[in-house]
């Protein structure tokens, strides 16, 4: 059984955002982050990190393992479980992660309370603090 956490970090002031993913499974612990281009709203950046986390289990060939993904997200969660997204903003986003939950065999969504998903919070504002890091370089 694989369990995903997924957690996304959006800075209003420094116009920055970051995703954080934990990948546990059977001798497996993946700790990944990565920055969020063009992404200031956090409810996208919350499913963009959804869409990785998913998207992680495709690029390992893990489709036909039992998944359960882990957000602090209500509306990744509530969207997924309803099948269903009300704002249209989100639309395009919510199609790319149906497309890719239909090819897992098993999977599960549990929405989880922040404090149960920092291992995943704190490595998307690692990926905040890199962009800024790398902006103060050039400057």
């Amino acid at each position: 059984m694989l369990k995903i956490y997924s957690d996304a970090a959006v800075s209003q002031k420094n116009q920055l955002a970051g995703t954080g993913l934990v990948v546990a499974g059977d001798g497996l612990h993946e700790q990944l982050n990565a920055p969020l281009k063009d992404c200031l709203d956090n409810h996208l950046a919350e499913l963009k990190a959804f869409y990785l986390a998913v998207k992680w289990v495709h690029d390992h060939d893990r489709t036909q393992e039992w998944t359960v993904f882990h957000t602090d997200s209500q509306l990744v969660a509530q969207s997924i479980r309803k099948n269903h997204m009300k704002n249209p903003a989100y639309i395009e986003i919510f199609k790319d992660i149906q497309h890719l939950l239909s090819h897992l065999s098993f999977y599960e969504v549990k929405w989880i309370p922040e404090k149960q998903n920092k291992g995943a919070d704190n490595l998307a504002k690692q990926a905040i603090a890199k962009q800024l890091k790398q902006k103060t370089a050039k400057k």
